[in-house]
Formats: structure tokens, C-alpha cells, sequence
């Protein structure tokens, strides 16, 4: 298998033209991620159709293009415009009627970020569902917003760019987040994959993401 790309936790192979293998590093089971994307396949959100789950991998279709990322960065993509495609892929998937979700409640990713949106020529598609699970809209948004700006503050070749776009982000989603900004702060500081220079400027992402909401 040739490896395509590798992430904080999964390393992602090529098994042939239409499809790739997603192996997770700590060995978790992929069998709720994988029944979760297939009930929102089935109810037609843009995400990679799930062939097969066995223990830490999983197989699902191939999705070519590049990702929101590296769009925003290219120029290909600016930041209004970058902005809307990630408010969008939040607003459609609050907007999906869940299964056993409490009134107020939706199914959200809590990972929703540029680098987990493929811009294939369908459109954009939502990738790595790891952290799915039922909660507040409010929530999703705001872990959103704080995954980017520590990342944009951890890395001076991104700051300018991931800032910037992190504030237009935060100025279109239309869904308030301030009263699930202790529970995203929480599950980010949980993180076992930021990088050292993410983690000494959390206390700093935490205001500015406060301040946006």
C-alpha cells in the first residue's frame, strides 16, 4: 500500500484508484465512526462512503482534491469564500434529524476544520469523523474556532492566515457559541496531539475565541 497521508493520530494508504485504508495509530475501533458516516451518507451528506471497519481501520472511498487548508493558503480559495464552505458543512450537519438526539441536540464532529475538508470536484467533503458524537450545535462551532487559532498562534507561517480566517469563520456561522466554549475548552485540553507550541499558547486561544463569540 503506498501511504498518502498521515495526520496527528491515522495514517491514510491508497488500496487502488477508488479507494483508501484509514489506520489509527492508538489501535481505537473505527465501528462507530464507520456506522456514523454511513447513516449520514444514507441521509446525503458529503462525506467518503464507508466500505469496511475492522478494528483500527477502515476503508472508505477515495476523495482527490486538496483540503480547505491548503486552498486558503494557495490563494485558491479566499477567506470569505473559505469561510462560508465551513459554515455551511456546519449549518447542513446541525440541520440533520439524529436518531435518540434530545431536543436542542444534533450529531457534531468536534474535529470540523480545514484540513478534514476535501475540495473534490462534487464539493467540499467532511472527512475524519473520529470524534462524532451527539451534542449541542454550540459546541461544534466553538471547537472549531479554538482548534484554529491555536493552531494559527502555535505556527508563525500560518498565524496571518488561519487568524484571519478564524475571525471571518467566526463573524459568518450563525449558530452562538460562548455557552459551549468550557466544554470545547475542555475536550481541546484533553488533546493528547497538540504540539508544544499549541499548548503554551492555549490560555491566549481561549480569549480570542471568547472574544469572536
Amino acid at each position: 500500500m503506498d501511504l498518502l497521508g498521515t495526520g496527528r493520530d491515522a495514517d491514510v494508504f491508497a488500496l487502488d484508484a477508488d479507494r483508501v485504508l484509514r489506520r489509527s495509530r492508538d489501535g481505537r475501533s473505527t465501528a462507530h465512526e464507520a456506522a456514523t458516516m454511513r447513516q449520514l451518507a444514507d441521509l446525503g451528506y458529503p462525506l467518503p462512503r464507508v466500505h469496511e471497519a475492522s478494528g483500527a481501520e477502515i476503508v472508505m472511498d477515495r476523495v482527490d482534491g486538496p483540503t480547505l487548508g491548503e486552498a486558503l493558503l494557495t490563494g485558491a480559495v479566499d477567506t470569505g469564500d473559505g469561510a462560508e464552505v465551513l459554515a455551511g458543512l456546519h449549518r447542513d450537519l446541525h440541520a440533520v434529524t439524529w436518531p435518540g438526539a434530545a431536543a436542542g441536540d444534533c450529531l457534531v464532529h468536534l474535529d470540523l476544520h480545514p484540513l478534514n475538508v476535501i475540495m473534490a470536484d462534487r464539493g467540499p467533503v467532511l472527512i475524519d469523523w473520529t470524534n462524532a458524537r451527539v451534542g449541542r450545535p454550540g459546541l461544534d462551532v466553538a471547537v472549531t474556532v479554538l482548534v484554529m487559532v491555536q493552531v494559527g498562534l502555535g505556527d508563525e507561517t500560518l498565524r496571518d492566515v488561519l487568524l484571519s480566517y478564524s475571525e471571518e469563520f467566526a463573524a459568518r456561522v450563525a449558530t452562538p457559541y460562548a455557552a459551549e466554549l468550557p466544554e470545547a475548552t475542555a475536550i481541546r485540553r484533553a488533546n493528547p496531539h497538540q504540539t508544544e507550541a499549541e499548548a503554551e499558547r492555549f490560555d491566549e486561544a481561549v480569549e480570542i475565541t471568547r472574544r469572536w463569540a
